[in-house]
């Protein structure tokens, strides 16, 4: 199993701009029938918790694997609209990071 997490770190003020583009770009995965994935946010309701440092918004979405994902983003790579939800992001934005992770057994009960 593959899980990619995106992290979204908004430029002064756009935090809101970033959430709602996001929220635009899991709608329009679904329309294309693709998965949507989950949207998440810095829990801010603990004072000892600083947001500091933290991404404003995560995206993240499990695949079968990574050739399943790969054929999810050509699908999605090729839609003129997502495209272009995606280049408006960007303009929202200070830093963007797409990472992969492989999920593992370690008590080996067969997840993969």
């Amino acid at each position: 199993m593959i899980l990619v997490h995106q992290r979204y770190f908004a430029k002064p003020g756009l935090r809101d701009k970033v959430l709602e583009t996001r929220i635009e770009a899991s709608r329009r995965l679904l329309d294309l029938g693709v998965p949507a994935g989950t949207i998440w946010v810095p829990a801010r309701t603990q004072a000892a918790i600083s947001p500091e440092g933290l991404p404003d918004v995560i995206w993240a979405c499990t695949y079968p694997s990574l050739e399943a994902r790969e054929q999810i983003r050509a699908r999605q790579e090729s839609d003129p609209a997502f495209h272009a939800i995606r280049t408006r992001q960007g303009t929202h934005l200070t830093q963007w990071v797409r990472e992969h992770y492989e999920l593992i057994d370690p008590f080996g009960t067969g997840l993969r």
